[in-house]
Parts: C-alpha cells; sequence; structure tokens
C-alpha cells in the first residue's frame, strides 16, 4: 500500500512520461510539501520495485537525476498502475 507521497509520484507519471521536474510540482500540489532528494528516492524506489521504469531503461542513480532533471523520464508500469488505481480512492485529486 503506497503513502500519499508514493501515490502522488505515482499519479504525475498516469498519462504520460514525466521527468522529475514535472513530478516535483504535481507532487507538492496535492500532498505535503517534498523536495527534489525525496521524491527522487521515492521515483528509485518505485523503479526498483518493478511499479515504474525509466524511458532509456537506464539504471536510477538518485544524484544524477538530481543533477538533470530532464534527462531522465519515467512512467508506471503496468502493475505499478494496478496498484495506482486500486488506491485511487484514498486521495484526491
Amino acid at each position: 500500500m503506497p503513502d500519499a507521497l508514493t501515490w502522488y509520484v505515482m499519479d504525475a507519471t498516469a498519462d504520460d512520461w514525466e521527468s522529475l521536474e514535472q513530478i516535483l510540482p504535481h507532487v507538492n500540489r496535492f500532498c505535503d510539501p517534498a523536495d527534489a532528494g525525496m521524491i527522487a528516492k521515492t521515483v528509485a524506489r518505485l523503479v526498483s520495485e518493478g511499479l515504474m521504469e525509466e524511458m532509456q531503461h537506464s539504471p536510477v542513480d538518485i544524484e544524477a537525476v538530481l543533477q538533470d532533471p530532464i534527462e531522465y523520464w519515467f512512467r508506471m508500469t503496468k502493475r505499478g498502475r494496478e496498484i495506482w488505481e486500486a488506491e485511487r480512492v484514498k486521495y484526491p485529486d
């Protein structure tokens, strides 16, 4: 079960590939403020858990993502979308 931060990170990628630069304002619009480092760590964890993927299938190095927040693009995997959908009723948009 994802917490609010995790769910809103996933939600940011619900309709398209998104970069850290695009995920950050989405999360902060709907969730408690989070910094880029927190979101990058959440994205990296979601990728390692198979719930999100990086467009180029590059390893997700948190520092590299933070250094170049528009270089890496992410979206939910099928499994991630199933979890996101199942938890959707808990989080208003």
